[in-house]
């Protein structure tokens, strides 16, 4: 690849590198190397003609037409690039009034995600290195939890009042629709790489809703399910053990259900000694020693490797636990229970208000240096 072409991508990622998660470069050039797996040279140069946005910041084509009518394109043109980026997964879109917005997509939530149904094994050796060296160690800094876990129903006894932002009842019953499912990008990629998921057999798993839904629906992305349906999904998906992490935020967009063998994020934390430390979560799990009897089915079930037996009694370490619940709900014996951590979390109004707290972050670690 020439110079000039090399050129367009350190130009494409400095762009980026604006956006509340940008996408530092590192030593190996893994980071080059996936945005050009991704964009062909021609959508790179319009990339950066696009602003970040989630919903709110989005932008019609003919705004984006002012800035990129400089290099002679017509807006015609302009919007078959556009049209086509989206369609490959790489940047955000909305329709208003029948006015089509578009934005630039953070890595991950965003570009990683929308390859559903597209992943290609050069793209999956690339992110791995880069989501490593590069996007991960960026996001611990800034504190850039976008998910949160909140525990299965189950788990929850009776007399702990439950915020209505961790009732997955109530969640689902005040978001407004259309509601979509999509496959699950996590598990398509361990497909790929010959290590199925170990917690299920289903794919058609992950959950959209709002405009969410509308650009996974509009793309093919997602099917479009009723409210009904979306709560018999994430009820599946509590009965087989797996983690319920919605975005953080109030106006619901997503939710994810996790493993701890296939998710991006959770196979990740598992890595580090304090999981539960860097986890949006309200809860926490303690066991009964009275009521223990040393079964396992806990240790088996837990994602993070917080629980071991100890004299034949389960023990859980706090700083490993997510609060997912998974183990009280499964538990024979009722020994476990869910307990309110000290601090507990408000999820941000929207992810828009969530990416403007993560830019002023950027901004002060950028003045500290």
């Amino acid at each position: 690849m020439s110079n000039q072409k090399n050129d367009i991508y350190k130009q494409l990622q400095a762009h980026f590198e604006e956006m509340p998660i940008g996408m530092p470069p590192v030593k190996s050039g893994s980071g080059l190397r996936l945005l050009k797996t991704l964009f062909t040279p021609e959508e790179a140069e319009i990339a950066m003609f696009l602003r970040f946005g989630w919903q709110r910041d989005l932008e019609p084509l003919e705004k984006i037409y002012e800035r990129a009518k400089a290099i002679g394109i017509s807006i015609e043109k302009l919007e078959e690039i556009l049209d086509q980026m989206v369609k490959k997964g790489l940047i955000m879109y909305k329709r208003e009034n029948n006015n089509k917005h578009y934005g630039n997509a953070l890595l991950m939530v965003g570009m990683f995600e929308f390859q559903v149904n597209k992943l290609k094994h050069e793209f999956i050796e690339d992110f791995h290195q880069y989501f490593d060296e590069g996007w991960l160690p960026e996001a611990l800094k800034l504190k850039a939890a976008q998910l949160r876990t909140i525990p299965v129903e189950q788990s929850i006894e009776h007399d702990i009042t439950v915020s209505k932002f961790d009732d997955l009842a109530r969640l689902i019953e005040t978001t407004d629709g259309p509601y979509s499912v999509a496959n699950c990008v996590c598990r398509q990629l361990k497909d790929m790489e010959g290590e199925p998921c170990k917690s299920t057999s289903r794919r058609e798993i992950c959950l959209q809703f709002g405009f969410a839904a509308e650009m996974y629906i509009e793309q093919g992305n997602g099917r479009e399910i009723t409210k009904e349906e979306a709560l018999d999904i994430l009820r599946k998906s509590e009965e087989e053990g797996l983690v319920l992490e919605p975005d953080n935020s109030q106006e619901l967009n997503f939710i994810c259900s996790c493993c701890g063998c296939c998710c991006e994020n959770l196979t990740r934390m598992k890595k580090f000694p304090n999981p539960g430390d860097f986890t949006v979560t309200n809860y926490y799990a303690k066991v009964d020693k009275d009521l223990c009897v040393g079964c396992g089915t806990c240790v088996d079930i837990c994602p993070m490797d917080a629980i071991e037996l100890e004299d034949d009694i389960s023990s859980i370490s706090k700083r490993r636990c997510i609060g997912c619940g998974n183990c009280a709900a499964k538990c024979p014996q009722d020994a476990i229970s869910l307990e309110k951590r000290e601090r507990q979390f408000t999820p941000f109004p929207t992810m828009d208000d969530l990416f403007d707290k993560l830019l002023e972050r950027k901004k002060r670690f950028r003045n500290r240096n």
